[in-house]
Formats: C-alpha cells, structure tokens, sequence
C-alpha cells in the first residue's frame, strides 16, 4: 500500500484508510454535480428542440402563403393596368372625338 505524502509518514493505515474514503466521497459528489449539471443542459436543450419535419411542415406552409399573396399581387397588377389603360383609352377617344368635331365642324 502507498502513503500519502500530505497524510504524512506518521499517520496510522486507518487515518490513511478514512482520508482516502474521505477524498472519494468527494470525488464522488464533484462527479454528481458535474452529472447533474450536465443532465439539467441535456434536459434544457431537449426542450428547445423542434423536429426536423415540424420545421420543414411551416416552411411548406409558409412558402404557400407567400405564393398565394404574390399571386393576388399579380393579379391586382394586371387589373390596375387594365384600368389604367381604359381610362387612357376613354380620354384618349374623348380627345380624338373633340378633334373630330373640331375638324368637321371647322
């Protein structure tokens, strides 16, 4: 058996005996708080977490939405211009029917 050097030369095998007992005691709680440590981040990280599939389901879902809104964009966009071009094809044709009375009329 080996002496420990800070128990001292002097020291009786159950001095020696009660001093190791007594560092593996704590050993034992530094390595359970380390473990309890540990398990309460493993424990904290598993409630973060959010299946793969979860995520690619809202992004589906988000990516319809945004699909569905540029296409009512469109098609705003193409009833504004159709808009637009009635009304410059109505003062379009009142102008020309002025300048026709105009002409004709002298």
């Amino acid at each position: 058996m080996t002496v420990s050097t800070d128990i001292g030369l002097d020291a009786t095998a159950s001095e020696r005996i009660a001093t190791s007992l007594a560092r593996l005691d704590e050993r034992q709680k530094a390595m359970q708080a380390a473990a309890d440590a540990r398990h309460g981040q493993l424990v904290a990280m598993l409630a973060e977490f959010v299946p793969r599939a979860e995520i690619e389901a809202k992004q589906a879902a988000t990516n319809l939405r945004i699909d569905a809104v540029v296409e009512r964009m469109d098609k705003m966009e193409a009833r504004s211009w159709k808009v637009i071009g009635s009304v410059l094809g109505a003062a379009g044709t009142a102008v020309a029917g002025v300048f026709t009375l105009k002409i004709k009329g002298g």
